[in-house]
């Protein structure tokens, strides 16, 4: 891993740590960082929403209302698109419209706005009249096509990446600046805006917030400007619940509603949310959230639980196969695996997994009888979206951002797809080294391994992917002990000095108890850490947590 000091100069104090936090993260604007921008005050043009689209929704939803026209809301299986129907349900719904919410089935109808679902739809709502879309639809082609035959118009919110065809819909409501359940949100607020809203209608648009914060860090948005804003004031409303699911999910998890953080969202709800879209039915995940009644919610939070513990151990048992066979492939510029034993609802994971341990760009296929589905994952500055549809003709669908994709082909194809995407890769990699950078905030000194710093640095909270948790390195120290840690003693923690020191400090290494055999007692290391407080009985203490180690 190599790492980038991204500060020339070594911070000697507080206000020097506090200014290069704020340089290194390319922030003017002091104040609105830290206190945020109410999510009411935001504009559309500062999100790119075309307001002539906007008109468009508006009218054609003032006629729906009027003649109580059925409107279903199309979402996705994931915790952005679910959460991304939750908001835009419960707010039209309480606005007075005459609509449904919809999540389709990843093994029945496939990812999307697909005909397949609609077909299913249209079977239970022959009186449909209008469709609208969220968190998916902005590449949905033929599914377009096939409602505009039955008459049923298309309103489109979403948020990927476009393709080079313009959707043939009623209207557009896009950007790509915020998560897929935040464009509904703002969609919501401006629904409201145009009925004069009550104060309850503001009060449930506040509670929505929450949704839009746990899919703004599970979508893996930059938590910098609009982002940030949205998450500050979706925290707030997360840490003073009154949402009945998520009571019921964060008891089972053992989740202190008072110290909800980005991590949490991120690692202990988003993964139980969709956990559903990837084994079984992302509906009853919508349903946890928008329920009402307290025997429902308890019963479909310990369905969430219970199905992301298998989700958890389906994802260790796989990765673990996969982590052999791409070991013995060490040429390949990107990682390519496919197999009818790769389970659709995780393949994503895998990808993830692989990218993480190998820094290559990697495509995981579940193979099927007849069609085959994909998953892919990516490293900045290889576009993995556009890569794939270099390859289109040879596959059914393509969708996705820079950094995650998925596409479908024809089993058949999989040898011929893979061949041509690892001939392309090795051309387009040739001088390109995708190396795991660890970003670093600045040589820290002894000065600075306070609680004090620690408490600044937390400041700069929530953190996420553009505004990570501050690393810092720790020049020259010597290692003067170690220990193994854990019921299994994966866990390490390192006793380390600097050179010359006698104080010494404790670094705890989070599943790296393998380091303890590449170093001596003694040694001479260069650590990069981050700070944390750990509190126990009211006493609070520094706690540094390795992110890597060099020997000098």
């Amino acid at each position: 891993m190599k790492w980038h000091i991204q500060s020339t100069s070594n911070p000697k104090n507080l206000e020097e740590l506090k200014q290069v936090l704020l340089s290194n993260r390319n922030i003017d604007d002091e104040q609105s960082f830290f206190k945020g921008i109410s999510p009411f005050k935001i504009t559309l043009e500062e999100l790119g929403f075309d307001s002539i689209e906007l008109d468009k929704i508006k009218k054609r939803l003032k006629i729906a209302k009027e003649k109580k026209q059925k409107i279903i809301i199309f979402g996705d299986y994931d915790a952005d698109g679910i959460s991304a129907t939750a908001v835009l349900w419960q707010a039209m719904n309480a606005l007075g419209y005459n609509v449904l919410p919809f999540i389709p089935n990843r093994l029945k109808h496939g990812y999307g706005l697909s005909v397949k679902a609609l077909n299913d739809l249209l079977a239970e709502h022959n009186d449909l009249s209008l469709v609208i879309t969220v968190d998916n639809g902005i590449v949905a082609h033929p599914a377009f096509k096939f409602l505009k035959e039955r008459g049923i118009d298309v309103i489109v919110t979403d948020h990927h990446q476009k393709d080079d065809q313009e959707p043939d819909v009623l209207a557009l409501f896009y950007s790509p600046k915020v998560c897929g359940c935040a464009v509904a949100w703002f969609l919501a607020r401006e629904l409201s805006d145009a009925a004069a809203s009550t104060a309850a209608q503001k009060k449930l648009l506040i509670e929505l917030l929450a949704f839009v914060a746990i899919a703004t860090v599970t979508d893996l948005m930059p938590l910098l400007s609009i982002n940030r804003f949205l998450l500050m004031y979706g925290l707030v409303v997360l840490r003073s619940n009154v949402n009945l699911g998520l009571k019921n999910l964060f008891a089972l998890a053992k989740i202190d509603s008072d110290r909800i953080d980005a991590y949490t969202l991120g690692f202990q709800i988003g993964p139980r949310i969709n956990a559903m879209g990837r084994l079984a039915d992302g509906m009853d995940a919508l349903r946890l959230l928008c329920t009402k009644d307290k025997t429902k919610a308890a019963t479909l939070s310990n369905l969430l639980h219970e199905t992301n513990e298998d989700r958890q151990n389906l994802t260790f048992d796989l990765t673990k196969q996969a982590e052999e066979l791409v070991a013995k492939e060490t040429q390949e510029k990107i990682i390519i695996l496919s197999s009818p034993s790769y389970h659709e609802g995780i393949i994503g994971l895998i990808a993830g997994k692989m990218t993480e341990k190998f820094s290559k760009p990697s495509i995981v296929i579940s193979e099927g009888p007849q069609t085959s589905k994909a998953s892919a994952r990516s490293l900045p500055g290889f576009n993995i979206t556009e890569f794939i549809r270099l390859f289109k003709k040879d596959l059914l669908e393509v969708g996705g951002h820079p950094l995650a994709a998925g596409f479908a082909l024809e089993t058949e194809k999989i040898e011929l797809v893979k061949k041509l995407m690892q001939a392309k890769a090795r051309e387009m990699l040739a001088n390109q080294n995708l190396e795991k950078i660890l970003e670093i905030d600045a040589v820290l000194e002894n000065s600075l391994l306070t609680l004090e710093a620690t408490k600044l640095i937390n400041t700069f909270a929530p953190f996420g992917l553009a505004n990570a948790k501050p690393v810092f390195v720790l020049k020259n120290m010597l290692l003067k002990n170690y220990k193994t840690l854990g019921r299994e003693e994966q866990h390490l923690k390192l006793i380390v000095a600097f050179e010359g020191e006698t104080k010494e400090y404790e670094v705890l290494a989070w599943g790296r108890a393998a380091l303890a055999s590449q170093f001596n007692l003694n040694d001479r290391i260069d650590l990069a850490i981050s700070l944390d407080i750990n509190t126990y009985r009211g006493v609070d203490k520094l706690q540094l947590i390795l992110k890597d180690i060099k020997k000098v």
